[in-house]
């Protein structure tokens, strides 16, 4: 996470005004935990096979990477190849994803990477209960090829990595090697803060708005100043965060369903289902250790039992970690929830990258709103919380889910606004 303040006129990140979402010089950018992390890429790789999932994962880092390491150099004076691989390294820690070291040359070369994000979180996590048999690590496999492809001049997605050792698997570090590709796909324009900017529209607010945006400000200080620890990763919350790419998240979302409508259309409702699980699995662990925290305690107070605050302290955090400006339209405790933005991190990728749409491709903020609906009402926030794996399981898996989600509303498809309903089943 960058170190340089947000009001810097030379800040890497940046809050679009009124919008709450985020760039890191230049480049659509959110936070995100290991727990949401892992799951996503299980998601994808699960509907495309572990090579086709491998593959698109990696491609999409590589290309979201290249967009922000072009400007980030530009914007850090790094001139020389040196100058700009160190300064690639240096911000892929900073971030929290881990120490990454690059000894390449324009026709390739290798890598090694300590402690990153995804192959040790996905130890951490599931190395005592599972034995993974493939390599954890596309996204730094992505970065380290744009890395090398920015440093040297090397056109865009041309350079290939393979890592051929990880962590996850067991192997004592993780090692890349990186060539140029026999076969480099066919390019598209990059989505980057100037194509979200120009689609945006004229911001709105909601109920309890100055309590929303005081969090939101807050929390939005707090993590300003964090970085990377000595290990390159940022741990705090009970989670493992990193700044993240937005582009990496979208296009591995939207183009992991459009090959499953292609391929096996009768399985995309369960990929959307899985989709919208993301959106559980961030708002239990992320936004559930950070409601949990001492620090929020100290900035807010003591929970009262009441669900207001905590959806609103949800909506709050959604917009602190650059999902948008998620603002309360209705709340009928054990009834309804209705939450609406101007934009979020996934309509304006879609609508820059896909165009319109025919129906909500949402399917993150449907997961997260329906998910702020069961933290409000199902977890004692007025006892010791202890959101554990099991907990999660009794939640979202323990029987039908007594909230449902409708996305009325999406920028994305041409409306004013994104919107989803979140109702009670039965109500």
């Amino acid at each position: 996470m960058s170190t340089v303040p947000a009001s810097a006129s030379e800040s890497l990140r940046v809050y679009l005004p009124d919008h709450d979402l985020m760039a890191m010089a230049g480049a659509p950018a959110v936070y995100h935990c290991h727990h949401f992390n892992l799951f996503l890429d299980q998601t994808v790789d699960d509907a495309l096979g572990r090579e086709g999932g491998a593959q698109l994962r990696f491609n999409a880092a590589r290309e979201s990477a290249h967009t922000f390491l072009q400007q980030l150099c530009v914007r850090k004076g790094a001139v020389t190849p040196v100058e700009k691989m160190q300064c690639a390294m240096e911000t892929f820690a900073a971030m929290g994803h881990g120490k990454l070291q690059v000894g390449a040359a324009a026709a390739g070369g290798a890598a090694i990477g300590e402690f990153l994000h995804y192959g040790y979180s996905w130890m951490q996590k599931y190395g005592q209960k599972v034995r993974r048999r493939s390599p954890a690590d596309a996204f730094a496999a992505g970065y380290a090829a744009a890395a090398v492809e920015v440093a040297f001049g090397v056109p865009r997605e041309t350079m290939d990595t393979a890592e051929i050792a990880c962590v996850a698997t067991r192997a004592e570090q993780c090692r890349f090697e990186l060539k140029q590709s026999a076969s480099p796909p066919a390019q598209v324009a990059p989505v980057r803060d100037t194509e979200v900017r120009a689609q945006l529209r004229p911001t709105f607010n909601g109920g309890d708005e100055e309590t929303i945006a005081g969090i939101a400000k807050g929390l939005r200080d707090f993590t300003a100043g964090v970085s990377g620890d000595e290990r390159g990763l940022v741990q705090a919350f009970g989670v493992f965060v990193t700044m993240h790419l937005a582009g990496y998240y979208n296009r591995i979302s939207f183009d992991a369903l459009a090959a499953t409508e292609k391929r096996a259309p009768d399985s995309v409702g369960v990929l959307e289902e899985l989709l919208r699980e993301s959106g559980h699995v961030c708002v239990f662990n992320t936004f559930g250790g950070i409601l949990a925290s001492p620090e929020w305690e100290g900035m807010v107070g003591k929970h009262s039992g009441d669900p207001r605050p905590i959806v609103a302290g949800s909506l709050a955090i959604a917009r602190a970690l650059g999902f948008g400006h998620w603002t309360l339209q209705e709340f009928v405790p054990n009834k309804t929830l209705v939450v609406r933005a101007p934009a979020t991190y996934e309509s304006v990728y879609y609508l820059s990258r896909h165009g319109v749409a025919k129906r909500g491709p949402e399917l993150f903020f449907q997961g997260a709103a329906l998910a702020i609906a069961q933290l409000a009402h199902r977890v004692k926030w007025t006892e010791p919380v202890h959101l554990t794996a099991e907990v999660y399981e009794a939640l979202f898996h323990g029987g039908a889910l007594p909230w449902k989600v409708e996305q009325t509303q999406s920028t994305a498809m041409g409306h004013p606004f994104s919107e989803v309903v979140v109702t009670h089943v039965g109500a």
